[in-house]
C-alpha cells in the first residue's frame, strides 16, 4: 500500500505544479520528475535522513562555492577570494 500511497502524492504533487506552471500541456514528464524528487526528499526527510550523508541530494547549508546561505563564507572556509599569487609579474603585491 506505500507503493500506491507514494504514487498518489506525486500524482497530487504534480497536478499542483502544472497548476502553478499555468496549465500548459506538454510538461508531462517534468512535472512528474519534479514532483517524484519533491515527494522522495520528504520521504527521506521524514525518515530522519537529514541530508549530511548526501543520499537524498539536498542541500547541506552550503551554496555553491562554499558560501552559506547568508551570503559570507561558510563556516571553516577563510575567505570567498581568490587566493593572491605572490612573486613577481603576477598579481598581488610583489
Amino acid at each position: 500500500m506505500e507503493d500506491r500511497d507514494r504514487e498518489n502524492r506525486i500524482r497530487e504533487r504534480a497536478h499542483q505544479i502544472w497548476e502553478r506552471e499555468g496549465g500548459s500541456e506538454g510538461n508531462q514528464e517534468r512535472h512528474w520528475e519534479q514532483a517524484t524528487r519533491e515527494i522522495d526528499a520528504e520521504n527521506a526527510a521524514a525518515e530522519g535522513d537529514d541530508g549530511k550523508t548526501g543520499s537524498t541530494g539536498l542541500a547541506n547549508g552550503l551554496q555553491r562555492g562554499g558560501t552559506s546561505p547568508g551570503g559570507g563564507p561558510a563556516p571553516g572556509v577563510d575567505s570567498m577570494a581568490e587566493p593572491r599569487k605572490s612573486g613577481r609579474g603576477g598579481p598581488g603585491p610583489n
